[in-house]
Parts: structure tokens; sequence; C-alpha cells
């Protein structure tokens, strides 16, 4: 069954999240890091940023560092295949930084919906259901 309310908080904190990234990846690069690096930067501040956001007001939850740590793990797939797609759409579609980051980032988002719920809702070890 799908939960409304929760699935559009996890609308908006998707698109703060995405708005934080999209914007972070092309600035650093402006800055004069490489697009990967740029990446890498912004997947820890989004991870952090996404985290907190979804915890407090997505899914509602109390903090868990076993949480935490399911919710990097699972979202770090992101990492590798934003700097993929980054590359697909830069250097081979030969689209700009900006553009490339947007579209690697919307590629996202239905994982990173399943790997939140997952990471968040996920009972901790030895609770009972």
């Amino acid at each position: 069954m799908i939960d409304l309310p929760q699935t559009l908080r996890y609308g908006v904190v998707s698109g703060i999240c995405l708005t934080v990234g999209t914007v972070s990846i092309p600035l650093l690069s402006w800055w004069g890091l490489h697009y990967a690096v740029a990446t890498a930067l912004a997947f820890c501040v989004v991870a952090v940023l996404g985290f907190s956001l979804h915890n407090l007001w997505t899914f509602r939850v109390d903090f868990r560092l076993s949480s935490f740590v399911r919710y990097v793990s699972s979202i770090a797939l992101n990492l590798p295949l934003a700097v993929v797609l980054v590359g697909i759409a830069h250097d081979l579609a030969g689209l700009s930084v900006a553009a490339s980051s947007a579209l690697a980032n919307a590629a996202l988002v239905v994982w990173n919906f399943a790997a939140a719920r997952w990471a968040m809702l996920r009972p901790a070890a030895g609770a009972r259901p």
C-alpha cells in the first residue's frame, strides 16, 4: 500500500537533495574540480542532508546508527553511477556538466526512494515486529 503523505514528503526531500546535488556539482566544477571529485563531494553533503531530512520528516523515525549505515551503504551506488552517467552525458554526448549532473540525478530518484525506505523502516537487528 502506498503511503501518499510519506511519498509526498519523500518528493520534497528528494527535490531538496536533487537541487543541492545539481547545484553543487557544476559549482565545484566551476571552481576547478574535476566532475568526478565534485560529484564525490556533493554525494557526501547530499547523503548527510538526505538521511537527516528523511529520518526526521519523511519517515519520522528515531535516529539509529544502523539506519545511517544502511542508508549510506544503499545510496553509495549513486556515486559510481552518477560519475558514469555524468561522464557519458558530458564526455560522450557533449552536454554541459550542469545538464549532465541534472540528468544523472534524475535517473537515480527511483533507486533512492527504495533505498531510503529500506534503510529507515527496516527494524533493528533483534527487534520484534
